[in-house]
């Protein structure tokens, strides 16, 4: 075999054996698979049951990723059953008007009071709904399933689509801080926010 044969030979098995046609997934969201106990799998199924039981299958999907995103960022807790579970304590003021009679005037009195309230991050954990779902209902097992895909590092091309919301809300509300919040995509009956760069 000739030298020019065998560069030729050389290249032509360098080029099959490269895989120059594969899906190339960002640095960001190469996914490694992490350990987590049935007690977090069953958090994220039920987050996903109760926030998007009726949503269409990305929507289920989107919520999954809003729960595990929160997870690896600094701002919630550590945990996808601490995410959750989060509360934030918001502090209430309201002011109360009294009147104050004297022997010559009335005169009115305006008083703030200032009280903590403790809101869920996920609606469904303040209105009761701590018992686990039917097990008869398929919306479940699919929650449950959609859950153990998304702990295996399925749904990548979903991961790139939502890698970063953190937020969402139902279309029917609109909340003072979805406008400072960059908006990635409405699905179903919910829309996702990331923040802004």
């Amino acid at each position: 075999m000739t030298k020019m044969s065998l560069v030729i030979v050389s290249i032509l098995a360098l080029t099959v054996m490269a895989p120059g046609h594969a899906e190339i997934i960002p640095s960001s969201m190469e996914q490694v698979r992490v350990e987590v106990s049935s007690k977090d799998h069953d958090c994220l199924a039920r987050n996903i049951f109760y926030e998007s039981a009726n949503e269409p299958t990305e929507g289920k999907v989107a919520v999954g990723i809003v729960t595990l995103n929160r997870s690896q960022d600094d701002r919630f807790p550590n945990s996808i059953c601490g995410v959750v579970r989060q509360r934030t304590i918001l502090e209430r003021v309201s002011t109360v008007t009294t009147q104050v009679k004297s022997w010559f005037k009335v005169t009115e009195v305006k008083t703030q009071i200032r009280r903590q309230v403790a809101v869920c991050q996920f609606s469904w954990n303040c209105e009761g709904k701590k018992t686990k779902p039917n097990a008869l209902d398929v919306r479940w097992e699919e929650s449950k399933q959609i859950a153990h895909e998304l702990l295996s590092g399925g749904f990548v091309d979903l991961r790139f689509k939502y890698q970063d919301a953190i937020y969402f809300h139902a279309v029917h509300i609109r909340p003072t801080w979805s406008k400072s919040k960059n908006r990635i995509e409405r699905v179903g009956g919910h829309i996702f926010y990331g923040d802004r760069k």
